[in-house]
């Protein structure tokens, strides 16, 4: 018999991190198949990890958007503190890149642009979310794309991270490297780190060691492999210098205004609906079983 853990049967493992593992669980009140996050063990006594994972809880318990992972409940009770969230049955934006190599063009901006309006839902909470990595983009194999691991999240009006260095080496904006003041600019810094190694299939920091980071954001790369449309090209590479300006003031002011910069590429060959054409694309490469909706919208470039 399956272990029963607050409103949770325990089915599998799925993952682990550096403070707990990730279960795929069976909520016992509805059925429904949940992503039941329980702290290290040997951190459920520990007064500081378990302020972390509080402070996950709150941060996590004000978000509520169709392009982030949903919360469900919550126990921070020694042994079994743990966090319930619906689970994404998907793959990580990682594990596609190393799957499936670089993304079509149109179809990276439309990944983008809904992770965009999931990290825009967060800024409106004066949050930000501190730890955008492909790992915590999930597909889903509906196509919708989810932001995920809210561990990292800080609220602007009560927390002050100066002098910190948080975040995942490699997916880190300038300015956290010179332990200065945090804000959503650096989200946006990330979005664009994201959206360049979707376009490539490479990380645009491959090592992580800060100073060679800080040597490189001084001299990014600002090629892209050719879509076959010039024009989209340059637009998508101008795109890319803005997101990732060293000075955070010359970066796209907000979520929106990416989003906006995103859509113009996808105006231009009339994709309306970004979970449609993410779907159209998954199923072209089968990494999903879903059957894309019709009418087909133009994801390639020819």
């Amino acid at each position: 018999m399956n272990e029963i853990i607050g409103h949770c049967e325990i089915l599998e493992l799925v993952g682990s991190g550096g403070l707990g593992e990730v279960y795929r669980a069976r909520h016992t009140k509805n059925g429904n198949i949940v992503a039941f996050k329980r702290l290290h063990e040997r951190y459920q006594t520990n007064p500081k990890l378990l302020g972390l994972f509080h402070k996950e809880i709150l941060m996590h318990a004000q978000v509520s958007h169709k392009h982030c992972v949903k919360f469900i409940e919550a126990d921070l009770t020694p042994p079994n503190a743990h966090i319930v969230t619906e689970f994404i049955e998907g793959i990580n934006c990682h594990y596609l890149v190393k799957k499936v190599g670089p993304l079509p063009p149109l179809v990276a901006c439309c990944i983008t642009l809904d992770l965009l309006q999931g990290l825009d839902h967060i800024h409106c909470l004066d949050m930000i979310h501190s730890d955008l990595t492909p790992a915590n983009i999930l597909l889903e194999v509906t196509g919708r794309t989810v932001l995920a691991d809210f561990g990292l999240s800080c609220n602007l009006e009560v927390e002050d991270y100066e002098g910190m260095t948080v975040g995942t080496p490699g997916y880190q904006a300038p300015e956290r490297l010179q332990h200065e003041p945090m804000t959503p600019l650096a989200d946006i810094y990330n979005a664009g780190i994201i959206l360049h190694e979707l376009l490539t299939g490479d990380r645009i920091f491959p090592n992580p060691d800060p100073k060679d980071v800080m040597a490189r954001m001084k001299n990014l790369p600002n090629k892209i492999h050719p879509s076959g449309d010039p024009k989209v090209d340059e637009y998508i590479q101008k795109m890319l210098k803005t997101a990732l300006h060293l000075n955070p003031q010359k970066r796209f002011p907000s979520s929106r205004d990416f989003m906006f910069a995103i859509y113009q590429v996808l105006k231009a060959y009339d994709i309306r609906y970004t979970r449609r054409a993410i779907l159209q694309w998954m199923a072209d490469v089968r990494i999903t079983k879903n059957k894309p909706v019709e009418p087909k919208q133009t994801i390639y470039i020819r």
